[in-house]
């Protein structure tokens, strides 16, 4: 049996988060929140996808995995080398876009060995793509 996406109360849950998100950036486009508060709103956000991404595979499939770090900066530095090369908005968006794609081609490399591993297993060849990518961006210049 196929469960309901598009449900009452997933839809009162969209609308307070786009509520708050449009109350927040209206403040932050006033003046009314400052840089700091900004910049600990942004981290926050981050935080919360790293969250969900987390229990979807966790919570969700059922799967240990310790390779969201590496996969997140992977898309952080490819996103924040783009954006440093055109900053603007059409930098920020295309730097998104790149960061996705690369995190996934990422993703898709360590998945196709790590298939059918489960459990302690691909936790720990998920934590060895994780460490690999800690010391690349250590040893970048």
């Amino acid at each position: 049996m196929a469960k309901q996406v598009l449900t009452k109360t997933n839809l009162i849950w969209t609308v307070i988060a786009l509520s708050i998100f449009t109350l927040v950036w209206v403040l932050m486009g006033a003046g009314v929140i400052n840089s700091y508060y900004e910049s600990t709103i942004f981290t926050i956000c981050f935080n919360i996808i790293l969250a969900v991404s987390l229990n979807l595979i966790v919570g969700v499939c059922g799967q240990f995995s310790l390779g969201h770090a590496g996969f997140m900066a992977i898309g952080a530095y490819s996103a924040g080398i783009v954006t440093k090369m055109m900053p603007n908005y059409g930098g920020m968006a295309l730097g998104i876009l790149i960061g996705f794609v690369i995190s996934t081609l990422a993703a898709l490399v360590v998945s196709i060995p790590t298939l059918r591993l489960r459990g302690d297993y691909l936790a720990i060849a998920t934590l060895g793509f994780s460490e690999i990518i800690r010391i690349c961006i250590q040893n970048m210049k």
